[in-house]
């Protein structure tokens, strides 16, 4: 996905994420796999209230970041989260982390997370229930 059709996208669930100084790199800039605790971060909330449950029934089976812009300690950003796409046991998650000013929100960095549903540590149907909570919650 370019990111261009990552700002059209429509979110509905946003966290806001505050920067820490331990986040950051020598160039001040933060650090690529502080990102991925961003999204981590946001998938937990996501997970929490929207399905509304932990989500110790899913493994993730491949993640594709794309840096846009650099992070600053200053920044005050939030990462918005949804599932694009449903498959059998597999769905696919876009997160994208936006800094925030008051006239405007500016893409910073994506991501498409597939995960796997599993049962007994085999792949298992994705539960119709959690379709349903986020078609509901997307509403």
């Amino acid at each position: 996905m370019r990111k261009e059709e990552v700002q059209l996208q429509k979110f509905h669930h946003s966290v806001d994420i505050q920067i820490r100084f331990n986040d950051l790199d020598i160039n001040g800039h933060v650090n690529n796999g502080v990102y991925h605790s961003y999204f981590d971060l946001g998938r937990m909330h996501f997970f929490n209230d929207v399905l509304r449950e932990k989500t110790r029934t899913t493994l993730i089976a491949q993640v594709n970041t794309t840096y846009v812009k650099p992070l600053l300690i200053d920044d005050k950003i939030c990462i918005k989260t949804k599932v694009i796409r449903w498959g059998n046991s597999s769905f696919d998650v876009l997160q994208a982390i936006f800094k925030q000013s008051s006239d405007f929100e500016e893409l910073a960095n994506y991501n498409i997370t597939t995960f796997v549903y599993h049962s007994n540590e085999k792949p298992a149907p994705v539960p119709e229930e959690w379709k349903t909570r986020v078609a509901e919650f997307e509403k």
